[in-house]
């Protein structure tokens, strides 16, 4: 009685908790639009951007990221791989979850020592434009820290209460980590690590920080924090522990204070409000239009529309969804053979991450440091998003041209045809706008954003389909999305700068150059690694992982930054719809209901011709400068 009695409490402060904070995490992003707004306006009234909103939005993204963080994990909403959790089943099964619970308990408490450090450490430190302490704007840190340990203890009383009272699976994990921190501590200490780590800096730094890593991979830890740990672990090689705390804190918090990642809320935010507008329907009744002389022409039609969406949304998972869960019944309907139609929409979609605006290719500008610029990676995305897309419709055409399809015999009339267009024309003038304002010097890529949340609202407006409900539900989604992706970039700043610091990037071209010096055989290489990457772990922690590592390797050997960023995302993508972590390939699975083994005979030779763009791309570097070249970026 006194168990279910406290679970009930618990679950109602988790509940209180959560309300609270999505609240204030939406009105932050609410306060982010109307910044941006001002920024825009600003330009254009007093000819020169306001230096205090900009000194806002900085901060105020960063307290988005981590906070947004800690509250994801308030709703278990950070990217994992569970694959051993998923194989495992009883009381091995809640040892292993427990043992994860504390470890990211564990990384709670380091945010909230690192951020109580960082706290005193910079507390007399002020912002040049709101006289802000530092200081306190780094207690984010600790308040990240306080809602993961919170919602690590609720997790952990939750598993208890589901193991019928069972201590044992919730104790064992203690004195393992005990014991494991002992071992590793003892080890450290002894004179033959420290002269290996003296003479081998970076090949032992480089051993640690991947062994880590892939070690709470596969256990089933949250991404985010095994690429904390490998990166504070790391750091313990080379630095005096009493400055390892502070160090961790200042690293996390400057990982996302940089005003480029500002497009990824933004345009995020941009697509769930066009998402609200009801627009993917104007979008499939426009691509019906387009593809209905082609056999199998719902297939293209739906390849035509994720296209189309993803030039409006830049997710994956949002285009097979909206996409998806409207070309499905008619699909059914009319009779279409379901695993293909499954593959062909969960294919289509990530088209959408390189044709613009995409957060991929917003991410691998800030990592590489602005080398390419955010309207030229922007501009490259074109042609390979359109091969990635034309891939798949040749498949589609060829399976249909085999099973008998007929094309559509629907005529359409001049005026249903122009009323279809101008339908979805409103939409589609969003792209114009923001990349046309981009290209034309009216506004930079994050202003761009601002205006597209700003049109992308008015829309809304004009359709009356956006309610003071429906607007809250996507002013705290979009925070989550972001939420979960910034702190993945925060905590991958910790690495990145671990690495950076023991010259791992060196040590790893190093071995790169040893198997070749040419640099079509080290790229085959690259593309060969990151598919096979892109089937284990999701984009955005690939990215973060592996850009720094590559980039510098890449650029030494002549490759344009501009078309590796485009290489990386099409690898990328690829492996949003490979299992077994596709996202995008479960969502299509979710919608239609097919098995994913029904799935895999038809996907397979999409793949493979997809996987033959990408070949295209990478060895053909017009294909991703022709147009930046031709407009001057």
């Amino acid at each position: 009685m006194t168990t279910s009695r406290s679970i009930d409490v618990g679950r109602t402060l988790t509940s209180l908790t959560s309300k609270g904070l999505g609240y204030s995490l939406a009105a932050l992003v609410a306060a982010m639009s109307l910044a941006i707004f001002y920024q825009v306006l600003s330009r254009y009234l007093f000819n020169a951007p306001s230096m205090l909103t900009q000194e806002f939005l900085r901060y105020a993204l960063i307290w988005l990221g981590l906070l947004g963080g800690g509250y994801c994990f308030l709703l278990d909403r950070h990217l994992n791989l569970p694959l051993l959790v998923d194989a495992l089943s009883g009381k091995s099964e809640q040892f292993v979850r427990a043992l994860n619970h504390y470890l990211t308990l564990g990384f709670g408490v380091i945010l909230i020592w690192g951020g109580y450090d960082s706290f005193f450490f910079n507390a007399l430190m002020r912002t040049p434009m709101l006289q802000i302490s530092i200081g306190t704007l780094q207690v984010v840190l600790v308040l990240a820290g306080i809602t993961t340990v919170f919602s690590q203890l609720r997790c952990l009383l939750i598993l208890w209460k589901s193991g019928n009272a069972s201590a044992a699976p919730l104790i064992l994990p203690l004195p393992l980590l005990a014991a494991l921190i002992g071992i590793v501590w003892a080890m450290a200490q002894s004179a033959i690590f420290q002269s290996w780590v003296s003479h081998y800096p970076s090949l032992s730094s480089l051993l640690v920080m991947f062994g880590t890593f892939f070690t709470f991979l596969i256990i089933g830890s949250p991404i985010a924090v095994g690429l904390a740990f490998s990166g504070i672990l790391t750091l313990f090689l080379h630095i005096n522990p009493a400055t390892v705390m502070p160090t961790i804190g200042e690293t996390i918090f400057s990982g996302l204070d940089s005003f480029g990642f500002l497009a990824l809320p933004f345009f995020i935010l941009a697509g769930h409000l066009m998402n609200e507008t009801g627009l993917a329907r104007r979008l499939i009744d426009l691509a019906m239009m387009l593809g209905q002389r082609i056999p199998g022409s719902l297939w293209q039609a739906n390849i035509l529309s994720n296209m189309l969406f993803g030039t409006l949304s830049g997710s994956g998972i949002a285009a097979a969804s909206a996409i998806g869960g409207i070309t499905t019944p008619v699909a059914r309907e009319k009779g279409y053979d379901m695993p293909m139609t499954t593959a062909i929409n969960a294919a289509s979609a990530p088209a959408g991450m390189l044709i613009p605006p995409s957060g991929a290719l917003i991410v691998y500008s800030i990592i590489t440091g602005g080398s390419a610029s955010i309207i030229a990676l922007f501009v490259a995305g074109y042609l390979p998003g359109l091969i990635m897309s034309g891939c798949v419709m040749l498949v589609a055409f060829l399976y249909a041209k085999r099973k008998g399809y007929t094309a559509e015999n629907h005529h359409y009339s001049r005026r249903e045809a122009g009323r279809i267009i101008l339908r979805a024309l409103p939409s589609l003038l969003m792209v114009v706008l923001v990349i046309g304002g981009i290209l034309g010097g009216a506004f930079t890529a994050i202003e761009g954003s601002g205006v597209a949340v700003l049109y992308s609202l008015i829309l809304a407006l004009m359709y009356r389909t956006l309610s003071l409900a429906s607007l809250l539900k996507v002013l705290i989604e979009t925070a989550v999305v972001s939420g979960v992706i910034l702190f993945l970039i925060a905590c991958s700043g910790l690495m990145s700068w671990t690495m950076t610091f023991t010259s791992i990037p060196d040590t790893i071209g190093h071995l790169l150059t040893l198997l070749s010096d040419n640099k079509y055989v080290i790229l085959l290489l690259i593309n060969a690694i990151l598919l096979l990457v892109g089937v284990f772990m999701d984009m955005s922690p690939a990215m973060l992982i592996f850009t720094p590592i590559f980039f510098p390797v890449v650029t030494e050997l002549g490759v344009d930054p501009i078309h590796f960023g485009i290489i990386i995302v099409y690898n990328l993508a690829l492996g949003v719809v490979t299992p077994p972590v596709g996202t995008v390939l479960f969502v299509s699975c979710s919608i239609t209901g097919e098995k994913m083994t029904r799935i895999i005979s038809p996907l397979l030779p999409i793949f493979a011709m997809q996987v033959a763009g990408l070949l295209l791309v990478t060895f053909i570097p017009a294909i991703s400068l022709a147009l930046p070249k031709l407009l001057g970026l």
